[in-house]
């Protein structure tokens, strides 16, 4: 017999021929990003995080009530069997709540261990979905004045996201705790009113103080996850910047620099520490002073004769039960409510609290030529109408445009094409088929013009990975093949497996540009946006795509935006704007290239 587990689990050989149920997926779930809204804050956002997946933490949260509920149940079955069985006698009575206390052993053994597995599903599809929406927005920012993103991105797709997701532990641990609480109580009440009296008026009272000392914990918390964020950015800027650190022989004002904020992180983590000890002892005293009494007083009650020894049992056995209950509530949910909403105003701040777009009333969808297939595109659909500075031009189908001008005006209209619904410079005017873009969501908008910007990005992985969209239609091999022939990719690349290394670092700038390009001339939209796609390859390279540019055309209409005679040698016509920009009103010509 094989000693090995098939199903590689490292079971041992009496479980290792069982089933695994419940295996996660080989691929991520589809992540539909949060939206933002103007009238979020910190706790509304944190609320809404907390019941997006309903059909996993309300399972789990019932399964965390039967767990907890469990556990407190044991000192009373404990009670009952010790009163109706041995001070009685009775070895039929002993066997039945013997049996009684191994069900009750057996389901909450069984709810904590299916709880914990929701709960880890729960968090990390969480995260999943925050980073998804973080990366969405960062790359494709909403407004033109949001800042570019630097090193701190990285502690908030980390450090933020991972305490805004364990709030969901609020939802499943602390209603079952409150559950909990509530079952001690009515059962102390079926023991002796005055217990039960005193434990639902007492609890909620030193919720409330933990509550009221937990409002500086909330203030520190935020001041060191800023100054951590501050410290990691930096940090991950100094790694990008090495080289140029190195060339102009900075390494000691930047090393100075990160040990300055360094140790001004380390002093907000003693400090927070030292809040966070303080909350601690003061919510250990108050605990321990309610404990102490509910425990003081059943123990008179035994002693006068008011209680029975099941009873005085079962009655410690539920204040033993109450005290970790109560201090989860303190020690966890309440450190964690703070902690999350700090994280989350960060959060709301790096997404720039925008509101949705393209959605709602004033914004109707427009459904004309969303295929994907050319077969299914409407005969307007690859027609882009572009005004600037009150100067119409247009984009027919399957046209191949250029488009010159001055580098600030060239940017401002990459910009606009690339998000058409955030604020754009004055004068700048987009129509899709007629149609004014604002009209469009951005799954719609995105479904008909892919707009490749100056500022390319790779994604760890491979090169097959960078050209194709998880998201969307996978390419065929024949238009891959193509994209990476048009781009010049081909002379580097031999395998579409081969690794391209964090953001592309195991390839040269003019290669990751061309990846780039080829990944925008794999996409099937019928409208294709080039931003300078050539200005960090060689003259011969950029001829050679200037010529295979032509070929790849096929049935999409493609605006080349470049200032290069190369490029623009390759188009049917170029729109000159150098004459005119986006502030004031000019003349733009446009001549044909032979």
């Amino acid at each position: 017999m094989s000693r090995v587990d098939p199903a590689g689990f490292n079971r041992g050989p009496l479980t290792r021929w069982l089933p695994v149920l419940g295996q996660a997926a080989p691929e991520p779930p589809d992540a539909r990003p949060f939206e933002t809204r103007a009238s979020d804050t910190p706790g509304r956002f944190v609320v809404r995080v907390i019941f997006s997946i309903p059909r996993i933490t309300v399972p789990a949260m019932l399964l965390a009530i039967t767990w907890q509920v469990g556990e407190s149940a044991v000192p009373v079955v404990m009670g009952l069997a010790i009163d109706r069985a041995l001070a009685a006698g009775d070895a039929g009575q002993l066997l039945l709540w013997i049996g009684v206390l191994v069900v009750v052993y057996i389901v909450l053994t069984m709810a904590a261990r299916f709880t914990g597995r929701l709960n880890v599903t729960a968090l990390q599809l969480l995260q999943h979905r925050l980073r998804t929406t973080l990366s969405s927005r960062v790359l494709h920012p909403r407004h033109t004045t949001v800042r570019p993103p630097d090193g701190g991105v990285v502690s908030t797709m980390t450090n933020d996201v991972a305490r805004v997701s364990f709030a969901v532990l609020l939802l499943t641990m602390s209603i079952s705790r409150i559950v909990s609480i509530v079952f001690i109580a009515v059962s102390l009440l079926v023991v002796h009113w005055l217990l039960g009296v005193l434990v639902l008026v007492g609890a909620p009272v030193v919720v409330f103080l933990m509550g009221m000392l937990s409002r500086r914990l909330s203030r520190s918390t935020r001041e060191y996850q800023d100054l951590l964020a501050a410290t990691v950015g930096r940090a991950s800027d100094l790694v990008a910047g090495y080289r140029v650190i190195k060339g102009i022989r900075a390494e000691a004002e930047a090393t100075r620099r990160y040990r300055q904020a360094s140790q001004e992180t380390l002093v907000g983590a003693k400090r927070n520490a030292a809040v966070l000890g303080r909350f601690l002892v003061a919510s250990g005293v108050v605990n321990g002073v309610f404990v102490a009494a509910v425990t003081g007083l059943a123990g008179w009650f035994a002693v006068d004769g008011q209680l029975s020894i099941g009873g005085l049992i079962a009655t410690v056995g539920l204040t033993q039960a109450l005290l970790p209950q109560i201090e989860g509530i303190v020690g966890a949910s309440i450190p964690n409510i703070a902690s999350s909403q700090a994280s989350a105003a960060r959060i709301l701040e790096a997404l720039g609290n925008a509101c949705p777009v393209g959605s709602g009333a004033d914004a109707p969808a427009w459904s004309a030529g969303a295929g994907t297939d050319a077969s299914e595109r409407s005969p307007d659909a690859g027609v882009l109408d572009l005004r600037v500075s009150g100067v119409p031009h247009r984009v027919a189908p399957v046209e191949l445009v250029g488009l010159r001008a001055d580098d600030r005006t060239a940017a401002l209209v990459a910009a606009a094409l690339l998000d058409p619904h955030a604020e754009r410079a004055p004068g700048i005017e987009i129509r899709l088929g007629g149609h004014p873009v604002e009209r469009l969501t951005p799954a719609e908008y995105h479904a008909r013009v892919t707009v490749s910007p100056h500022r390319m990005t790779l994604f760890s992985g491979t090169i097959r990975s960078n050209l194709t969209s998880p998201s969307g239609p996978s390419s065929s091999a024949d238009r891959l093949d193509a994209a990476v022939r048009a781009a010049a990719c081909d002379d580097f690349v031999t395998d579409l497996d081969a690794l391209v290394g964090e953001n592309g670092n195991r390839l040269s700038g003019g290669q990751r540009q061309r990846v780039a390009l080829a990944r925008a001339l794999a996409t099937d939209t019928p409208i294709l946006v080039l931003h300078d796609p050539t200005t960090a390859v060689d003259s011969v390279t950029e001829q050679v795509i200037a010529e295979r540019l032509r070929e790849v055309r096929s049935d999409r209409s493609i605006l080349l935006i470049a200032s290069t005679p190369a490029l623009l040698s390759c188009c049917d016509r170029v729109i000159d704007l150098t004459s005119a920009t986006p502030e004031a009103a000019g003349d733009a010509s446009e001549r044909t290239v032979a």
